[in-house]
């Protein structure tokens, strides 16, 4: 899936998929991740959730010391007393990659919720509200892997922040008929759970499996193979630093859920299907 552009041309449809990694920090600077660096702030309309950007860079997500420290808050409250996360030392998460952290709480809480980071003293708000009650209790199976499917969706190699809608089976993120003439592009559905994993965190490999199908043929619908979009705003180009296993087309890999998907490792061919995905749809905008 994220691969060089050489071998990206011969098996262009297999990119469509792809939701993108990394995000540069002139970018991060220009405030195109959502919640604000100090103190809860009022969105405009148009951009409330389950509306969003992607923009966590994958050098970041996929660090060693992101993944346990993300393992670490899984296993206990957000809010340890007073409105504060566990402290999670810059040694461990650099104060340039804590956004990662950020985007953790924007997946799971609401925009009512916020948090603390005790080292730093920035504010975090909550935005998409896929796991509310990590605020007060360690996270739960289900909202281990909307959190994963969500934190996924929002990486973005190129550094071009895109803005995406979310979509998947949880309450907070239903399809909502309003939004589909903003956003066309059913372009990838992601599930995996980085916060179960017990791969080693050596800091060579990803730190766990996530799997991504693609949707519709998203070069097709962008028209002229769809390359200004798949080169310039969406490939992850290095597979290794972005760690996504591409299963290929939704419709052959998975199994309707509704109007979602459920899917499962494609080697674990005997376990129940994972109800827990998370779809991104985008702009016609994207494709120019």
């Amino acid at each position: 899936m994220q691969m060089s552009r050489t071998y990206v041309l011969s098996i262009l449809v297999l990119m469509v998929g792809l939701v993108g990694c990394g995000s540069t920090e002139e970018e991060l600077e220009q405030g195109e991740l959502l919640a604000p660096v100090v103190g809860p702030s009022k969105m405009d309309d148009d951009r409330d959730p389950p509306k969003g950007m992607n923009g966590i860079r994958p050098s970041c997500f996929w660090a060693a010391g992101t993944q346990q420290a993300l393992r670490t808050l899984g296993d206990a409250a957000l809010d340890q007393g007073a409105g504060f996360l566990p402290s999670i030392p810059l040694s461990q998460v650099s104060e340039s990659c804590r956004h990662v952290l950020r985007s953790a709480v924007q997946c799971a809480l609401t925009r009512e919720q916020s948090v603390r980071d005790p080292v730093t003293g920035e504010f975090y708000t909550g935005w998409w509200g896929l796991a509310p009650s990590w605020a007060g209790n360690v996270l739960d199976t289900s909202g281990r892997r909307y959190v994963t499917a969500c934190l996924v969706q929002r990486l973005n190699y190129y550094g071009s922040s895109v803005p995406i809608l979310l979509e998947g089976p949880h309450s907070a993120v239903a399809r909502n008929k309003d939004y589909d003439s903003q956003f066309p592009l059913e372009e990838s559905t992601v599930f995996g759970d980085l916060f179960s994993s017990t791969t080693p965190l050596l800091g060579i490999l990803p730190a766990f499996n996530v799997y991504v199908c693609w949707e519709t043929l998203l070069p097709q619908s962008c028209g002229l193979l769809g390359l200004p979009l798949l080169f310039e705003k969406r490939i992850c180009d290095d597979a290794i630093l972005c760690g996504l296993v591409p299963l290929g087309p939704c419709a052959l890999t998975c199994m309707r859920n509704g109007p979602y998907w459920k899917c499962r490792p494609p080697l674990d061919l005997l376990s129940p299907f994972w109800t827990e995905t998370v779809r991104v749809k985008l702009e016609t905008d994207s494709c120019q």
